[in-house]
């Protein structure tokens, strides 16, 4: 069997509304100020922060490394990162894209391996990026409930991360970064397509054949495709998809845990419950009442 089917690169194009799944939507955050975090956390989005002003410190899985005025950071939310210093004044704009949104863009193979990696990617040269585009494009997505405009919003997010690709950019964890092969799609279509599936439906009883059989896909096949380019079983994809969902859902609402556990696709409270406990080493309760910061604000509240 061969990844056939969907062109290369579809997904930049699809529309904007193909992104917008509980616990995985394209999201530009509401908020601007930084706010210090209890806790390292997790999403299942890539993030980009532009800093507008200020200075902001990160513990990335363990190292740290600070953003200034003018930098365009880039990192995987499912790496456990957290503000640990943050200078008055420091304000962003924070840019939450899908996963599948990020492997379908149009990019180089050395910046996606690096993000994937757990890197904490920076702009080369910064003022290539402009703080004006980046408030515009921020109060476009939040004040315009239309589609077409949205659309266009997520294009330009889209062409931010061909611009750092192709203009340059390091690893603020290394130092450095190797040249990569450029290439004209992301993903093969198949795992776009099963990736996909999962964020649709994660929130359901869904199985690994039931993920295979979306992408037109032999179970066996499709589970070593799966593995090989992303690196973690399809079961364990839909599971992480799950409980960044509830991490998401315990941060930014004050729905109890038995409305989350069904809306992210659990059978019971207590299976939420026990998987959660797992997966983060401590309850969606006190998880809760931990990440809450000192001010009394959702870290989540992306919106």
């Amino acid at each position: 069997m061969t990844d056939q089917g969907v062109g290369i690169g579809r997904s930049a194009h699809l529309p904007v509304e193909s992104f917008l799944v509980r616990g995985n939507d394209f999201l530009i955050a509401g908020c601007e100020d930084v706010f210090l975090m209890s806790a390292p956390h997790t999403h299942s989005q890539v993030e980009m922060n532009y800093v507008l002003s200020g200075r902001v410190v990160y513990r990335h899985d363990g190292r740290v490394a600070a953003l200034e005025a003018g930098d365009l950071g880039l990192f995987w939310g499912a790496i456990p990162h957290q503000s640990v210093e943050v200078a008055p004044g420091t304000r962003y704009v924070c840019i939450y894209l899908p996963l599948e949104m990020f492997l379908g863009a149009p990019i180089g193979e050395a910046l996606r391996s690096a993000v994937l990696a757990g890197g904490l990617m920076v702009a080369a040269e910064p003022r290539r990026f402009e703080p004006e585009a980046m408030c515009r494009m921020r109060a476009e997505w939040l004040a315009s409930g239309d589609m077409r405009l949205r659309d266009l919003v997520a294009a330009e997010v889209v062409l931010l991360l061909r611009r750092l690709d192709v203009t340059g950019w390091r690893d603020l964890l290394s130092g450095s970064h190797e040249e990569g092969r450029a290439v004209s799609g992301a993903m093969p279509p198949k795992v776009l397509e099963m990736t996909r599936f999962i964020a649709e439906h994660g929130h359901e009883a869904i199985t690994v054949a039931d993920v295979a059989k979306a992408a037109r896909l032999h179970p066996n096949y499709a589970m070593t495709r799966f593995r090989a380019l992303l690196g973690m079983t399809i079961a364990h994809y839909i599971l992480r998809h799950r409980m960044m969902a509830a991490q998401t859902l315990l941060l930014s609402t004050r729905k109890d845990l038995a409305a989350i556990a069904f809306e992210t696709g659990f059978g019971s409270v207590s299976q939420f419950h026990r998987s959660f406990r797992s997966y983060f080493s401590c309850t969606p309760a006190s998880f809760r009442r931990h990440m809450r910061p000192v001010e009394g604000i959702p870290l989540a509240a992306k919106n």
